[in-house]
């Protein structure tokens, strides 16, 4: 598609129109700051917390025609369509578009893609606190088909957007439903109300050793080494971000990671140590070392119930007290970790579980493989389209 560009400045113009905090807010306008701004959807989400919120300072007027554009820390991505009238602190400047020319939710994906931040970024003000020149942002050319085929565009990537916000929202209740569950069928485990039989983790494993420490690259030879940040607070994985190792075969063996493995973060800071990630085999890994690979004796415990287990209130209390250090890098050891109690539930009642997180599992990653495709589809109209 061969679309003509124009500077953004001849289509768009900077709206400051400047007035007492306290004067819009007297006439029932709503504040927002910086802070209001989801930077993943563009929403704004009413909040507390800003001194001009409170009626002190100046605001920008601003209502529905706009594209509110966050010009302190652009890399921030705090750019918002409003849908009522209101008022916005000075750090979030109104763009106002040529509504014959250019349509506000084109105009407003068009500014939050990466080019244009990090164009912004090389020219802006301020070292610690940088700004965007909003100047050189409306010296920018911007692709400008006809009206009617923004509006196409705009609700292509609209609707993308939407997918994802369901899909996130999906697999978030989700994967809720796993520690609601969890105590349904077992109890909590901090006062253990159903009577199970108690024993130690080490007991119920095979195995507990540390992940390799040889030195990972970009390269994309060798194996992905599954690192701190490929486990989520909340136990989940994410495999995005991987780097590789190539090992010796010894070595490989003592890091490699089976469907079923458990990986507990040992050295993190305080507040996440002992974060458990439940390996399900999605391609041939290894553990990097600030993780403790577990792996169980399946005929005394099921590997979802023990990493459920781990990511429970009561045991993220118990490692939050029990992690050595300062704040910035505590431990758990594999002694530690092999001497804490944990309740055993019979086998059937544990499997049982364990369907039911493979359930709820699979349709999360059905949700997120639905929003990557409409992902995909808005990239490439995006790039397509933008350039």
């Amino acid at each position: 598609m061969s679309v003509a560009t124009i500077e953004l400045g001849q289509v768009c113009r900077l709206d400051r129109r400047v007035t007492a905090a306290s004067e819009a807010l007297g006439k029932g306008l709503e504040f927002v700051g910086m802070e209001h701004v989801d930077p993943e959807s563009g929403r704004i989400v009413p909040g507390q917390g800003s001194r001009t919120g409170e009626g002190k300072g100046q605001a920008f007027l601003f209502d529905e025609r706009h594209v509110l554009f966050g010009k302190l820390r652009p890399y921030l991505r705090k750019i918002a369509l409003p849908g009522q009238s209101g008022c916005a602190s000075t750090e979030l400047v109104p763009l106002l578009p040529d509504a014959a020319l250019l349509d506000r939710g084109y105009l407003f994906h068009w500014v939050r893609r990466r080019p244009v931040i990090d164009a912004l970024m090389a020219k802006n003000t301020g070292a610690r606190m940088p700004r965007a020149d909003m100047a050189a942002l409306l010296d920018m050319a911007i692709p400008l088909p006809p009206l009617d085929e923004q509006r196409r565009i705009v609700g292509l990537l609209d609707r993308a957007a939407e997918i994802r916000r369901r899909a996130d929202a999906a697999r978030a209740k989700a994967r809720a439903i796993i520690p609601a569950l969890f105590l349904d069928m077992f109890g909590d485990p901090a006062t253990n109300p159903k009577g199970w039989p108690v024993t130690m983790v080490g007991d119920v494993l095979d195995s507990a050793s540390y992940g390799t420490s040889q030195k990972a690259s970009d390269a994309g030879d060798g194996l992905p080494v599954i690192r701190m940040g490929n486990v989520t607070m909340n136990g989940q994985l994410d495999t995005t971000g991987l780097k590789y190792i190539e090992l010796t075969e010894a070595e490989r063996e003592k890091a490699e990671l089976l469907a079923g493995d458990l990986l507990f973060n040992r050295t993190n800071s305080k507040e996440l140590v002992g974060k458990t990630g439940l390996w399900d085999g999605r391609f041939d890994a290894v553990a990097a070392s600030y993780f403790i690979r577990l792996r169980v004796n399946r005929e005394r415990i099921v590997p979802a119930y023990l990493w459920a287990f781990f990511n429970t209130s009561h045991m993220k209390r118990v490692l939050f007290q029990t992690a050595r250090g300062a704040i910035g890098q505590a431990n758990i050891n594999a002694k530690e970790l092999r001497a804490f109690p944990v309740a055993t539930p019979s086998l059937p009642l544990q499997t049982a579980f364990a369907e039911q997180v493979h359930r709820l599992d699979s349709l999360a990653r059905h949700l997120d493989a639905a929003a990557a495709k409409a992902e995909a589809m808005a990239a490439g109209l995006s790039a397509e389209v933008f350039g």
